[in-house]
């Protein structure tokens, strides 16, 4: 049975996908350039065709866009509920060197903690005004799956303030 990592478009980027062996070893990888609306359903039932069976779905709450994150927490939801998947989430900054995800204007989110915010509330996040472009490290599927970095609070983590 496989596990599966979904990073979602946080920044602009691709869409990736992992899909990890029972070892917790990548096994295959997916980018996907459309939006996560139009790409993810169509992944997994491809994945499915192929035989590929999953048990454990792991993927990113945030920070990011609020309809991506809504849209990754719904499916994730409904493969819950339909197929009895279990989910785990976690925020962004682990699959970028907790370098600086952008916001809005000049505003980035940054994470002034990420290796022991995995169970805080709001993981320490916050957003930062830069004057200057910060250096953005891209996200990356890991070659081994840290499931010590995940937990079973899936709610998208929205940390804007409404406009």
């Amino acid at each position: 049975m496989y596990k599966v990592l979904i990073l979602p478009n946080v920044a602009r980027e691709p869409i990736l996908v992992g899909v990890y062996n029972a070892d917790l070893t990548l096994c295959k990888e997916f980018a996907l350039t459309s939006p996560i609306s139009d790409a993810l359903v169509p992944l997994f039932v491809e994945l499915e065709k192929h035989g590929v069976e999953f048990d454990t779905l792991y993927f990113v709450r945030g920070p990011g866009s609020f309809m991506a994150l809504k849209l990754l927490y719904l499916f994730a939801k409904t493969l819950e509920i339909a197929k009895g998947i279990k989910l785990f989430a976690t925020h962004a900054f682990h699959f970028n060197a907790s370098s600086p995800i952008k916001a809005y204007g000049n505003c980035y989110f940054v994470c002034e903690n990420a290796e022991k915010s995995v169970q805080t509330s709001g993981f320490g996040i916050r957003v930062k005004n830069f004057t200057t472009i910060p250096h953005i490290t891209p996200f990356v599927l890991p070659k081994v799956l840290d499931t010590s970095i995940f937990d079973t609070n899936l709610k998208p983590l929205y940390l804007l303030p409404p406009v």
